[in-house]
């Protein structure tokens, strides 16, 4: 089956540096103690901090549409704030999806910077594929994305 690319472009007035390093390379502490109804816990797999080839499992609080999702790192440019993940485990791609690329690449922009968000979904064949899926899932990403951000405006010396 064909794969399908989302894409969206956030702008942020928080420094790229610092977006990366909360968004990208800390999510596993950020996410669940920012959105706990959303994460109940990130915990490694494979290694012991994202770097390439370390594998993390989300796990998702009580009540939320997945119990699971296991992502894997496949390229990290710390650089170009740059990093590229596969969830190919988890409840959240049996049986729907071989698996979910994602693409997170941040550009800086005067003093904050534009985060492009790229979603390559790639279904299993003989499935059907719900087009409204994946826009659910950019909704969330960009929620994940703005809360990052607000604590990061609210605390400016996090990250920095």
């Amino acid at each position: 089956m064909e794969v399908k690319a989302y894409s969206q472009e956030i702008e942020s007035p928080v420094a790229a540096a610092r977006l990366f390093k909360a968004f990208c390379l800390d999510n596993h502490n950020v996410f669940p103690s920012l959105m706990p109804e959303f994460f109940k816990s990130i915990e490694f797999v494979k290694g012991t901090s994202v770097a390439v080839g370390s594998v993390r499992q989300f796990n998702f609080s009580d009540g939320y549409q997945y119990k699971n999702a296991k992502n894997k790192i496949d390229e990290l440019d710390l650089a170009n704030f740059y990093c590229k993940s596969t969830t190919a485990g988890g409840d959240m791609v049996d049986g729907k999806y071989e698996c979910l690329v994602i693409e997170t690449k941040l550009y800086p922009k005067g003093s904050g910077c534009v985060c492009k968000m790229t979603i390559h979904v790639h279904p299993m064949p003989g499935t059907e594929f719900n087009k409204e899926v994946p826009k659910m899932g950019q909704e969330q990403m960009k929620k994940m994305f703005k809360t990052v951000e607000a604590y990061l405006i609210a605390n400016p010396g996090a990250y920095a």
